[in-house]
């Protein structure tokens, strides 16, 4: 029997801002930056994150997954910090972008986050295209997508694109037909339903996202985003659910049991005949460290 493990946590938002020049806030980062100042840092503690690193060692995992969020402002020493801190984990790690990722237009125009986390990023590609890409390793075949896009200040919206989703469809398609072996885990930032985000903070193409999945299906959908803990489900082909779970920010100080920083481990096991199956077990901050939960 197959047995793999991984780890999934996500909106680790790193800031750090050694050597930037005056000129970068020229722009949304505005706003961002005093919501980091009179908001943010005191619901968040970006440092935790190094506790959760600490509490993955002993896990024995395959793997590490980020959803999204991995900055606070899309700035290059940002996600140079980020690169060193995952280089130096000594696991293997794949990240997908969220919005704040994308904070503005030039931060997205030039691929900053695609180059310097290049390494945590392998996978397959259609036609060079940057998303979805597709890892497969053991009994999971990850399918990491991209909601990430620059928006107006005070919106945090996501969209795929129907070029992505279609790419998706035909990603979701090709694996169930030639690798049915294999558990399909989608990877995305943004809510896929609107019923657990408001219209300034959700996936545009909810929709469309849905059509795809009740096309072509998938074993599991992972997203972060709205900083709590979101279990629901989507519909596959044939009558089946497709589970979707949400984590909350690993860096979170709040005490509410929804939006308490967590992470999740997933173990996946296919047998001789291909039939998986999953098993989760989510890891919660005390205050101190990070404890298994339920």
């Amino acid at each position: 029997m197959a047995v793999y493990r991984f780890a999934h946590c996500s909106d680790i938002h790193q800031l750090f801002l050694a050597g930037l020049w005056p000129f970068a806030f020229f722009n949304k980062r505005v706003t961002g930056g005093l919501n980091l100042l009179l908001n943010r840092r005191r619901h968040y503690r970006g440092e935790q994150f190094g506790a959760l690193l600490d509490a993955l060692g002993p896990l024995a995992l395959d793997r590490l997954v980020i959803t999204g969020d991995l900055t606070n402002l899309a700035l290059a020493s940002e996600l140079v910090y980020v690169r060193q801190q995952l280089a130096s984990l000594g696991l293997e790690v794949t990240v997908i972008p969220g919005n704040h990722d994308a904070y503005t237009r030039g931060a997205a125009r030039s691929g900053v986050f695609e180059r310097e986390l290049a390494p945590f990023m392998a996978g397959e590609r259609e036609d060079g295209s940057l998303y979805p890409f597709v890892l497969a390793e053991g009994p999971v075949a990850f399918v990491g997508c991209s909601s990430a896009i620059p928006t107006a200040p005070f919106s945090a919206r996501g969209e795929l694109g129907e070029a992505q989703l279609a790419r998706l469809d035909r990603a979701l398609d090709r694996l169930a037909r030639d690798q049915p072996e294999r558990a399909r885990v989608v990877l995305v930032h943004h809510p896929v339903s609107p019923a657990h985000t408001g219209p300034r903070r959700g996936l545009v193409d909810h929709a469309g996202f849905a059509r795809v999945i009740e096309r072509r299906g998938a074993e599991l959908v992972l997203h972060g985003h709205e900083h709590r803990a979101l279990d629901y489900a989507l519909h596959g082909p044939a009558g089946r659910v497709v589970q979707v779970h949400g984590i909350p920010s690993a860096i979170a100080t709040s005490a509410d049991p929804a939006r308490r920083a967590a992470f999740a481990v997933y173990e996946v096991t296919s047998d001789a005949v291909g039939t998986v199956a999953i098993a989760r077990t989510r890891h919660l901050w005390d205050g101190a460290r990070f404890a298994p939960g339920e």
